[in-house]
């Protein structure tokens, strides 16, 4: 199983087999929302997002949700 590392935006790191276990740990280091399902935290966050950068981010899926956060530069892939 390939591991892929991420930056996000803010500095922070996460290493991820796969878009779920990715958004899991994105949601356990919230501060926001780290008590609510990996569901739940993407809505939620994709709303904020919205919110404070007019930037739509999808819910629909793990993947896709991973897929927005790479293309508007929320996150990037550090094995690329």
């Amino acid at each position: 199983m390939k591991t892929t590392n991420y930056i996000l935006q803010d500095g922070g790191k996460i290493t991820a087999t796969c878009a779920s276990q990715f958004v899991t740990r994105l949601r356990e280091g919230s501060r926001f929302d780290s008590d609510c399902s990996d569901e739940e935290f993407m809505s939620n966050f994709a709303d904020r997002y919205k919110e404070l950068h007019g930037i739509p981010i999808s819910d629909e899926s793990p993947e896709a949700f991973l897929n927005d956060l790479i293309t508007c530069g929320y996150a990037s892939e550090k094995n690329k």
